[in-house]
This record gives structure tokens, C-alpha cells and sequence, in this order.
């Protein structure tokens, strides 16, 4: 088979827009992927969002027979044990009051003056000791 240029031109023409082609549809296809990874994203901080609210919530309800706690406590053995693992800051608050003295950082411990202390790691409950 013979080319002449003009055959070439024609052949070369249709391989350089062939493989342009084949180049803009890989660019289509990756966009999708950008625009859903955005929407997982945002659908994921929306649902962070809704626990933290809902976690607010429950933080608030009292359970029947629950008694209310004013700050203090601390004091009671009851109190203590009401304590999880990986409570937060507030809850823990809520149901032992506020700590006498507080080491803080990533590692926090929570000291209250009846020898009692709780271990934080970035926010939530590790353990703690009940008062002597």
C-alpha cells in the first residue's frame, strides 16, 4: 500500500485526534471521581455534625431515677461508677463536677480532692480511679 503526503496528512490527523480524544475522555472521567469524593465530604460533616447535636441531646436526658447531680459528684462512689470509657470532657463533668486540679494537654487527668482521678486522650475517657 502506497501513501501519498496527503494519505499521510489524512492518517497522521486522525491518530493525533485520536489519542486527543482518548485524552479528554480520561479528563471526563476523572472529574466525576473530584465531584464525588467533594460530596462524600461534605455528606460526611453534615452526618458529624447531626451526632454531635444528637450527643448533645442525650448528654441532657436523665435516666428515670437518675438523681440530679449539682457539681459534687466527686463524692459519691455511685457517681464514679456511671464513668465509660471514652466519655467526653462534658459528660464527665456532668456527673463528677467540676476537678480540683487538671493536667492538660493530648493526655489530660482530671484530680479531685477525695484522690479520685480520671485519664483523658484527646478528648475522651481512658480510665480512671475511684476515690480511696
Amino acid at each position: 500500500m502506497k501513501f501519498t503526503p496527503i494519505g499521510f496528512l489524512f492518517i497522521s490527523a486522525f491518530i493525533i485526534s485520536g489519542c486527543s480524544i482518548t485524552g479528554s475522555i480520561k479528563g471526563v472521567q476523572a472529574q466525576p471521581e473530584v465531584e464525588e469524593i467533594e460530596w462524600m465530604e461534605r455528606e460526611v460533616q453534615e452526618l458529624k455534625s447531626r451526632i454531635l447535636k444528637l450527643e448533645a441531646k442525650l448528654t441532657g436526658i436523665k435516666t428515670k431515677g437518675e438523681p440530679d447531680i449539682s457539681g459534687d459528684g466527686w463524692k459519691t462512689l455511685s457517681s464514679w461508677r456511671k464513668l465509660k470509657a471514652g466519655m467526653y470532657y462534658e459528660s464527665v463533668k456532668k456527673i463528677l463536677g467540676s476537678a480540683h486540679r487538671i493536667d492538660g494537654g493530648i493526655f489530660a487527668i482530671w484530680y479531685y480532692k477525695n484522690g479520685g482521678r480520671v485519664n483523658f486522650y484527646d478528648g475522651g475517657v481512658t480510665r480512671w480511679k475511684e476515690p480511696d
